[in-house]
């Protein structure tokens, strides 16, 4: 994908199968595995051997219904030697991903997360991972997360259930 180690975004649900990424969830990883992550966000090692890091829990700050991933593996970041967290536009984007930006308004292919009921025939892939858990009837509409600031893919790679 194109993003650096240690970028993060958030996504519609708790599925596995974000490519390179792992859910902020304070979760233990092997510095074996994901040495480069470690590296890119500065975690100290969580155990007393030194092979091991917490991610982030970054759960309980996230808007409503969005789950914060950071990505694991790719390319180090050159130009931060430990980035904080960066919210972006990126070129590959899974469906259902929002990120805030500054711009105005969204690009081809991304919507502004502002509630918005869309109609279930102008985005069946959207839906099949949103569903109703931020509004709509189900069967005609269903709606946008509402997060001040972001943008949600409505195209791009579908990720896999694992």
């Amino acid at each position: 994908m194109n993003r650096n180690i240690g970028d993060t975004f958030l996504w519609t649900s708790y599925w596995n199968g974000i490519g390179n990424c792992l859910r902020c969830d304070g979760a233990t990883y092997s510095a074996d595995t994901y040495g480069q992550l470690a590296a890119a966000i500065g975690a100290e090692p969580s155990d007393s051997t030194g092979i091991n890091f917490t991610v982030p829990n970054l759960i309980s700050s996230a808007p409503a219904n969005l789950v914060p991933y950071v990505v694991a593996t790719g390319t180090f970041p050159s130009d931060h030697p430990v980035p904080v967290p960066n919210y972006r536009l990126v070129d590959d984007h899974n469906v259902g991903e929002v990120v805030y930006s500054s711009e105005a308004s969204p690009p081809s292919g991304w919507a502004l997360c502002d509630g918005s009921l869309i109609p279930l025939s102008q985005n069946p892939t959207l839906y099949s991972l949103l569903g109703t858990a931020f509004g709509g009837d189900g069967r005609k509409n269903f709606a946008l997360p509402t997060v001040s600031g972001a943008f949600i893919a409505l195209t791009g790679i579908y990720p896999n259930r694992e």
